[in-house]
């Protein structure tokens, strides 16, 4: 609100804002306009003020309009803008840290089966060669197998007579599985036959074995279900097999042949993982 004299200057200004209520705002401007009445009623006249030279129309104050919803009043001189409500505060965002380890997955479990050329050394007199054969169950850090093995000996004679020998050996072998490597612990029980010509007895002989032992590898996968291993035995029997000339002999007698304290077993083959 303003008041301006018969030259368009102003006198006295007020102003009142409400963003609710129009009641309220009008009854403000209607008190303040009464005050302003009733102080000028009171008041002796102001002197006449001397008159002022008409300035020039370009040199001319230009007059204000008047206020109205399009143009708003300036606020009055003195008085402080009303505070602007205060800024909503929003949660930081945090990123992703770098040494969050993504969720491990659960180990999966596969049935693995595998075949094997096998070159023995200690295992019967002499070198022998065979296929092995096992199934197991499969983790990615361990696993563990039943492996049969079959094995005949390549030296036809001991002590320069014809003999003919074989053994078959049945092994729990269990596993640790770190990437291209492992390592294992077995658990062997064998029989070996020995088929001798004269002077032995016509009848076959056969003796049973037992050891333990250890094996070291490594395995190359060649596909996503096949993989290419090879690895190194060695086996110390508990129960170690020998071949005589006469087992039923009342006499003992020294073996013609008798298992050594530690036997080597190499292999290579193929695994699947079903």
């Amino acid at each position: 609100m303003f008041l301006r004299d018969s030259n368009g200057r102003g006198l006295w200004a007020d102003g009142f804002s409400s963003r609710n209520d129009c009641r309220r705002l009008v009854a403000a401007m209607a008190l303040s306009i009464a005050v302003l009445l009733d102080d000028t009623a009171e008041l002796p006249a102001a002197p006449a003020a001397p008159a002022v030279p008409a300035e020039p129309a370009d040199q001319a104050m230009p007059r204000e309009e008047p206020c109205s919803p399009d143009r708003p009043c300036p606020p009055p001189p003195g008085s402080a803008p009303a505070p602007a409500p205060p800024a909503r505060k929003t949660p930081p965002v945090r990123a992703p840290t770098r040494n969050s380890a993504p969720a491990v997955p659960a180990e999966r479990f596969r049935w693995a089966a595998g075949l094997d050329a096998v070159v023995g050394l200690g295992l019967t007199p002499g070198v022998s060669v065979g296929p092995a054969l096992s199934i197991g169950a499969r983790w990615p850090a361990w696993s563990v197998a039943l492996e049969v093995r079959g094995l005949s000996s390549l030296a036809g004679k001991t002590e320069a007579v014809d003999v003919s020998v074989s053994t078959v050996a049945t092994d729990i072998v269990f596993c640790l599985e770190r990437r291209l490597l492992f390592a294992c612990g077995l658990a062997e029980l064998g029989v070996l036959r020995a088929a001798p010509g004269v002077p032995f007895d016509a009848a076959s002989q056969r003796n049973l074995s037992a050891g333990l032992g250890a094996r070291a590898g490594i395995e190359w996968p060649l596909s996503e279900s096949v993989s290419g291993r090879a690895h190194a035995d060695v086996v110390h029997p508990v129960v170690a097999a020998a071949i005589r000339r006469h087992p039923g002999a009342p006499t003992p007698e020294r073996p013609v042949w008798s298992a050594p304290a530690l036997a080597v077993a190499l292999g290579i083959g193929l695994r699947m993982n079903l």
